[in-house]
Parts: structure tokens; C-alpha cells; sequence
């Protein structure tokens, strides 16, 4: 509703009320992206992964923001740690594929890629 400017204000004030949620900053994270403010937005994203660690999705989103700024390197850390946590995680292992893939690292996204062909055969 083009509204995210309302939402970023309500975000930051919920999580003056509650900073230990995770959900919030990652509320918050989002809100940001859209708002275009991406480096503000991937500290929100990281800070939801700190703060919810066992939280596939938060580190998922967290990993693709970092990897639209450039850092490929640290994205792909955050999703195989991610991913030895959630193994059979869909998004993680399609994002490693089209991560490596893009470095021209066709083997490494093969193998993910194949994992995740093998989960959705099931």
C-alpha cells in the first residue's frame, strides 16, 4: 500500500518494546529493503538471525540480501550453516545452486541443485 514508511516507524517502536524479538527486526529488515535502504536493512536481517539462530527462513532472507550487496562469500556461509541445521530446506539448497551457479561453479550448484531435485521427487 506504499505505506512502509508508517511500517518502519511502527517496526522500530515495537522493537524499543520488545529489542529480543526476532520477528520484528526481520519485519524490520524487509520494510528497509523495500524502502531501498538495503544496508540498514541486512543489519535488521542478521540481527533477527542472532537473535532466532534456528530460524531457516530469517537466515535464507538474510543470506540473499547479503549476496544483493555483493557479498557472495558471506552469504554462502550463512546458508551451508543454515542449511546442516535444515537439511531438507528447499529455499536454502535452491539458493546455494543459483549462488554457485552464478560464481560459474557449476559443480557445487549441481550438487545442490540435485539435492533439491531429489527432495521435491519425494
Amino acid at each position: 500500500q506504499g505505506r512502509d514508511a508508517d511500517g518502519e516507524r511502527i517496526l522500530r517502536e515495537g522493537s524499543k518494546g520488545s529489542p529480543k524479538s526476532a520477528m520484528l527486526h526481520h519485519a524490520l529488515g524487509l520494510a528497509l529493503v523495500r524502502l531501498k535502504r538495503i544496508d540498514a536493512a541486512v543489519s535488521e536481517l542478521e540481527r533477527a538471525t542472532v537473535l532466532e539462530p534456528g530460524n531457516a527462513r530469517f537466515a535464507y532472507v538474510h543470506a540473499v540480501a547479503l549476496h544483493s550487496t555483493g557479498k557472495a562469500d558471506a552469504a554462502i556461509v550463512k546458508l551451508k550453516k543454515a542449511l546442516a541445521d535444515h537439511p531438507n530446506d528447499r529455499d536454502i539448497l535452491e539458493a546455494l545452486a543459483s549462488f554457485y551457479a552464478a560464481r560459474g561453479e557449476s559443480a557445487e550448484a549441481k550438487k545442490y541443485a540435485d539435492r533439491r531435485q531429489t527432495l521435491a521427487d519425494n
